[in-house]
């Protein structure tokens, strides 16, 4: 798990308290701090971190979320690596049902779920996020959009190590590129039809997805997929005119298209 100043507290606590009590707890939780927080996230930090499987690292100043992730694959003493963002929650036997994915599927590398979307209260969902199942569909997923969710991901250290970690320099996109990688490698990977996680979302998500910046970093990876040929021409035009849409049309449109044409 990443942490940087933007996170909230009360919701990295809650992200944290659902990795602890599902039902196989992890026997290590990895923290990487990306740079400085404030007073309220150290509060939480500081709490959690006091527990003997707790390992807080904390890095000078922020590196980016691709970069964070490759400290704690580093530093992990175990080879299956669940993945987890500092604001969801973690469905309460999640590592169970992928734990017992990996023992009934020795050359399993990666596995991902289905993630069920909520805004305030995880009561309140609004959408759920499908993915493809089998191998030969998240192939034909891939070509225009992120086949895993990335928050649900379990995979071994071992086979991410090999495919040299998460790239720190394709920014917003590091998690779609490293799928594309592991594909091209032919990395054994599946998703699961049942849902993972809970993911936190909101109007103010969206918002940071409609920035110069956010566009620019897509753009920039989508060229970069394009140009390793792990997406068509097509692919690629198709990648940049939905990015251009989401930029030009009003959050409120953008929140509807999420959930009607996205999600499930």
């Amino acid at each position: 798990m990443a942490v940087y100043l933007a996170d909230n507290p009360e919701w990295l606590r809650e992200a944290i308290k659902s990795v602890l009590e599902n039902t196989t707890a992890p026997n290590e939780v990895i923290i990487v701090i990306d740079g400085p927080i404030g007073s309220g996230l150290e509060r939480v930090i500081s709490h959690y971190g006091s527990l003997a499987l707790v390992s807080v690292i904390r890095l000078e100043k922020n590196f980016g979320l691709g970069y964070a992730l490759n400290v704690g694959i580093q530093n992990s003493s175990n080879e299956l690596i669940a993945r987890m963002d500092s604001d969801d929650i973690s469905v309460v036997n999640r590592f169970e049902i992928q734990l017992n994915a990996f023992k009934n599927d020795k050359d399993l590398e990666i596995l991902g779920g289905q993630i069920s979307e909520f805004v305030g209260e995880v009561h309140n969902a609004t959408s759920r996020r499908i993915v493809p199942l089998s191998l030969e569909e998240i192939k034909r997923f891939s070509k225009r959009r992120s086949p895993f969710n990335h928050p649900t991901v379990m995979y071994k250290k071992s086979s991410i190590e090999r495919l040299g970690g998460y790239d720190s320099s394709v920014v917003r996109l590091e998690d779609y590129d490293l799928w594309l990688r592991a594909l091209a490698g032919n990395v054994n990977c599946r998703n699961l039809e049942q849902t993972l996680l809970y993911y936190r979302t909101s109007n103010d998500a969206i918002k940071r997805r409609k920035t110069i910046k956010s566009l620019r970093n897509h753009i920039k990876a989508r060229f970069g997929f394009y140009s390793k040929r792990y997406i068509s021409l097509p692919d690629l035009l198709y990648g940049i005119f939905t990015q251009l849409i989401l930029f030009v049309i009003p959050v409120s449109v953008a929140a509807f298209l999420f959930k009607r044409l996205a999600r499930g």
